[in-house]
């Protein structure tokens, strides 16, 4: 269901204080979508504002099942529609987001608890008792909390008749657990949200040896597909330390406008507000640990700093933009990029970003305005790229959009939606924006050529393609960073035109 399919039915205690009612769009569409399996149930309406976090959480969910947009902007959507406290929303935005992360696993728990097929549970509770199954294992809740919170749940979307189902399959899910941590990859053990292995009282998982792509799909929560890419490419160590990061609350790293301000101004000001700082490992970057909402930190509205991970910052640190260049900035929404390559130039360049849709420019304008940056001309394209601004620019960064898989912790859905066909789509329009931003760049100058994914086919694939069907260009250098090795994983490429 999209935006467009809700309706506001219900009660309203004026304008200013609507009650919106929500309405899954699966139930009715899936009644025996399993074959033999029961007739679905009449859809689910959830009045707004909804009742608690754990009811935000279910509504994002279901509607990330039946839309492409992410998780974050679903919930940053719904967040018009609540009243919620805010340690109510953050109690929604680590269910689903923890949710969406450990589906598979979930799932694999779940269904080692049932008597029945699955195809014979409809998917809202389904749903249902994931949200119970993640807080029971992952969140560290009680389990009688887990437990009851979860049956209320069910209470609070009308299907009183779910709770007795949904008390005996987390009760029988909360006996698997053992008093002590597991040691190490087993069958019996899965890894935690902190490094640490949780040990269960049956063997849950394929083995570890025998069947390794099968294991860390299953214990990590990966698709076949990519568990079977990753197994074959990546050392053990790697693999685990990708597999611990992939499913870790992302942290929240902050880049030092260093136009307004200084690191160390920024983290006096960060600790002076109770928040927990410490100093990045790029020299103009700072993490968060205990981040409230953006907008109300120290220096948000001022400008002095952005949020952008130390990965995403080395692709406008390897373009080094320089005061008086004509800059492209190809796929430039949300912007990150883009006024970090203004910052780098003293806002002392000009540089032209481009995108596909008015709204995605208007946040790159918004985000200029409040770093206080004015060197960034935004420029409407055609999806195919057809009418880009003609070069010569000295510079481009083409940050190309890919498969996410450099970045799953904070694109949690990206996981479930890889497919190879997919994979081989993108490579065909990461291909094309190459060579157009090759085409454009003059002689001497330099194209960034920049993904957020950890597959070669996206990456040095693409790169050598290029170089082969044109001439004049030479790669200079490529970078590929690791997922948590120390930030998220992403690919940067520096392509030079010699003639």
């Amino acid at each position: 269901m999209t935006a467009g399919d809700r309706t506001g039915r219900g009660s309203h205690r004026g304008d200013s204080d609507r009650i919106r009612q929500w309405q899954t769009g699966r139930a009715e569409d899936r009644r025996s979508s399993h074959g033999n399996g029961p007739r679905q149930p009449d859809r689910i309406w959830v009045q707004e504002p909804f009742e608690n976090g754990r009811v935000l959480a279910w509504v994002a969910l279901e509607e990330c099942e039946q839309d492409e947009r992410f998780l974050q902007d679903i919930l940053g959507e719904l967040d018009s529609r609540h009243q919620l406290r805010s340690s109510e929303r953050a109690q929604a935005v680590d269910i689903a987001a923890g949710v969406m992360r450990r589906r598979r696993t979930l799932d694999r728990l779940i269904e080692s608890r049932l008597t029945r097929p699955r195809s014979q549970t409809e998917p809202e509770l389904w749903q249902i008792l994931r949200i119970g199954t993640f807080q029971l294992i992952f969140a560290r809740t009680p389990a009688h909390a887990a437990v009851d919170s979860t049956v209320q749940l069910c209470r609070q979307l009308g299907r009183d008749r779910w709770t007795g189902f949904v008390n005996g399959i987390l009760r029988s899910v909360g006996r698997l657990l053992q008093d002590q941590p597991g040691d190490g990859p087993q069958r019996s053990t899965l890894p935690g949200s902190d490094g640490n292995w949780i040990a269960l009282n049956e063997d849950i998982f394929p083995d570890p040896v025998t069947e390794r792509a099968a294991w860390f799909g299953d214990v990590y929560s990966v698709p076949s597909g990519l568990a079977a890419r990753w197994v074959n490419r990546f050392r053990d160590d790697q693999l685990l330390r990708l597999g611990t990061w992939i499913n870790a609350v992302p942290n929240t790293t902050l880049r030092i406008n260093r136009l307004k301000a200084t690191r160390d101004q920024v983290r006096e000001a960060m600790l002076a507000s109770e928040c927990q700082v410490t100093d990045g490992t790029n020299e103009h970057s700072l993490r968060l640990t205990n981040a409230a909402r953006l907008e109300q930190l120290p220096g948000y509205r001022e400008g002095w700093w952005s949020i952008q991970d130390e990965s995403a910052m080395a692709a406008s640190e390897l373009l080094a933009p320089q005061a008086g260049e004509r800059i492209l900035d190809m796929c430039a929404a949300p912007g990150g990029k883009t006024t970090h390559l203004a910052e780098l130039s003293g806002d002392s360049a000009e540089i032209v970003a481009c995108d596909i849709a008015d709204g995605r420019l208007d946040r790159i304008r918004q985000n200029a305005a409040r770093l206080g940056l004015h060197s960034i001309q935004t420029v409407r394209i055609a999806k195919d790229g057809s009418d880009l601004p003609e070069g010569p620019f000295d510079a481009i960064l083409l940050d190309v959009p890919c498969s996410n898989t450099g970045v799953l912790n904070r694109r949690p859905e990206a996981r479930w939606r890889f497919s190879e066909s997919g994979m081989e789509e993108l490579v065909v329009i990461q291909t094309r924006l190459l060579i157009q931003a090759a085409e454009r760049v003059r002689i001497g100058g330099r194209v960034i050529y920049s993904t957020c994914s950890l597959e070669p086919e996206e990456n040095e694939g693409v790169v050598k393609t290029v170089l082969s069907v044109l001439k004049g260009y030479v790669l200079e250098s490529q970078h590929q960073h690791l997922s948590g090795n120390p930030a998220d994983g992403a690919y940067q490429a520096k392509i030079v035109r010699t003639g």
